[in-house]
């Protein structure tokens, strides 16, 4: 690694230590580290660990929290990865009373990949439509964020975004309000922003991280080696969304239809990881789905309006099917109890609606398990036919405005909720016009 780094170099790391000893004593407002597993993230922590390390145990009195988002669709290596490192993190904190906590966040199940796509129907992203962001990445740290604040008051959120990463990033990072080395974040006004490696090239972060080990252990050859195979960067945590989440190559979720070409996936596949050949093969099923030419999506949208719209409740059918055989396949567990029932909840209210079975059946028939909603009611289904025929509604309309309607009250909130239903009238009186524009075709 003598090329990677002049002699003089040591100095440098020298100074952001100093740095941050400084502002850990001076300040007295509890920090926020960001940490996603790769390099620059990585780097990060370990200055981190090693400034309140380097101090008198009676001086370590500062809350420290390091966050890393598990959006529940990473690329498998990764959460391993990343797992067994804030494992690693919490005992040596613990040993030595460092006052440093690890957090992993993950998205509520409500908001989850799968239930996004599978139940609500919403297509997979691309760079127009990146519904993923925001929902499995930047609500689960705003939340945890924000409960903080609560007690805190502010914080400093220590990132390990660097200018040396990308032109756009360094336009950004410049052009923000600083004050004492720190910016204002722009969506929470209470926590200011820090970037200790800001001004390092990736040659001085991989030199860093090659010549001292992590305080908490483990050995950071085997992080160089996931990038060699990977060919990609890290997928830094998302606070905000003023920036794109990942690169063109980048550790991220397996299932991104935002790039090209997952190369991160690739490259784990050509250096022994089996499960990426099932997973690659699955990802390019949700570009297939994706496309309105293929038939998967319905020929109007939410909205009612003509264009691209949601995935039909066959497709989804068939993406369930195909997504319990992928878990059979890959030995991953890729579905949770919990995401299986509200997607059949979902699926109550979709157009063509499901009768209330249609995920039990198709758990039934892949894991060779019963699977049962203990919402569903054979008599509540029978009164539902008895109301619509009785007032003359059709009765999948009836039932999917009910199904709505107990969707946005589990959910405590009633905003959205008109809508919706109007949405499910309009739906119901286009078919009742395509059915009389057939009829008089016959006629």
């Amino acid at each position: 690694m003598s090329t990677l780094f002049a002699p003089e170099s040591p100095p440098l790391y020298a100074d952001i230590l100093d740095s941050l000893r400084e502002l850990y004593l001076d300040d007295p407002r509890p920090w926020l580290v960001g940490f996603s597993g790769g390099k620059d993230s990585t780097m990060l922590a370990a200055l981190i660990f090693s400034t309140v390390a380097s101090l008198p145990p009676e001086q370590r009195t500062k809350p420290i929290a390091v966050l890393c988002t598990d959006t529940r669709v990473e690329i498998p290596a990764i959460v391993e990865m990343v797992e067994g490192t804030l494992d690693r993190m919490r005992r040596v904190s613990l040993a030595r009373g460092l006052n440093i906590e690890a957090h992993l966040l993950r998205p509520t199940a409500e908001q989850s990949f799968w239930v996004n796509l599978l139940g609500r129907g919403y297509p997979p992203p691309n760079r127009l439509f990146r519904w993923c962001t925001q929902r499995m990445k930047i609500d689960p740290v705003t939340a945890f964020v924000t409960q903080r604040l609560g007690r805190w008051g502010e914080a400093i959120l220590h990132l390990g975004a660097r200018r040396a990463e990308s032109s756009t990033r360094a336009q950004k990072m410049a052009g923000r309000e600083a004050r004492n080395g720190l910016r204002r974040h722009e969506d929470l006004p209470n926590v200011w922003i820090s970037n200790p490696i800001e001004f390092l090239s990736t040659e001085e972060v991989w030199a860093y991280l090659l010549q001292h080990p992590n305080l908490w252990g483990g050995d950071n050859r085997v992080l160089y080696k996931l990038y060699a195979h990977a060919s990609g960067g890290e997928c830094p945590i998302q606070i905000d969304t003023k920036n794109a989440s990942c690169g063109n190559s980048r550790f991220g979720c397996w299932t991104c239809t935002v790039v090209e070409r997952d190369r991160a996936s690739e490259g784990l596949l050509a250096a022994g990881d089996e499960r990426m050949e099932a997973l690659l093969g699955f990802r390019e099923t949700l570009l297939h789905y994706r496309d309105p030419n293929n038939g998967k999506r319905d020929p109007v949208t939410k909205k009612n309006q003509d264009g691209p719209g949601p995935l039909t409740i066959t497709a989804r059918r068939e993406l369930l099917t195909q997504l319990l055989q992928l878990e059979k396949e890959t030995g991953l567990p890729l579905l949770s109890e919990e995401e299986l029932f509200l997607i059949q909840r979902l699926w109550k209210s979709a157009r063509d609606p499901d009768d209330g079975y249609g995920v039990a059946r198709i758990v039934s028939e892949q894991r060779g398990i019963p699977m049962s909603d203990p919402q569903q009611d054979d008599q509540l289904r029978d009164l539902e036919d008895r109301i619509a025929a009785e007032t003359g509604i059709c009765a999948d309309t009836l039932r999917r405005m009910l199904a709505k309607v107990n969707e946005y009250s589990e959910s405590h909130r009633a905003m959205g909720l008109p809508d919706e239903l109007l949405h499910i009238l309009q739906d119901d009186l286009r078919q009742h016009r395509s059915e009389s524009n057939a009829l008089v075709l016959v006629r």
